[in-house]
């Protein structure tokens, strides 16, 4: 079984580019991972793995990722072998995946997006999920719990 699930973040934003001939998009980043050690000094050493993701997911990690985002990617382990022109063969390790998803929101931007495009507008205002007496938009009215009868 090679299957390979990575948390970490991105180390810069992702690269784009096309197959020839099949046009497949192809979009290749670098995660950063912590160990889950620390050293004496009370550091922790960082792998930086490179991933290849094959697909549709290549085009969403072009568009929505960027240098610092949180993901998950899902793949397999891929060894590719060449060999240089002065002769020397050559083994570089990478994962190539066809999931990706985002862990967090884009950075930079509020946790309230509510907030984010109405600041200054109704300061402190926070809006309520809370029923409103009476009829709402939709024409329904609300009712007490008490009068359902299961």
């Amino acid at each position: 079984m090679n299957h390979v699930v990575l948390i970490g973040r991105l180390t810069k934003d992702p690269e784009l580019r096309y197959i020839p001939g099949t046009g497949t998009p192809v979009a290749t980043f670098t995660l950063a991972i912590d160990r889950e050690y620390t050293k004496k000094d009370g550091t922790k050493e960082t792998d930086f793995i490179p991933i290849e993701v094959i697909g549709k997911s290549a085009e969403f990690c072009a568009n929505y990722m960027s240098k610092g985002r949180l993901v998950a990617v899902q793949g397999n382990l891929r060894v590719d072998r060449y060999q240089t022109q002065s002769g020397e063969n050559r083994t570089f390790t990478k994962v190539s995946s066809r999931s990706v998803q985002a862990l967090d929101s884009n950075r930079g931007k509020s946790e309230n997006p509510y907030v984010e495009s109405h600041q200054g507008s109704q300061q402190g205002f926070e809006p309520s999920f809370e029923p409103t007496q009476g009829l709402d938009p939709n024409g329904f009215q609300a009712i007490d719990d008490d009068d359902i009868p299961f």
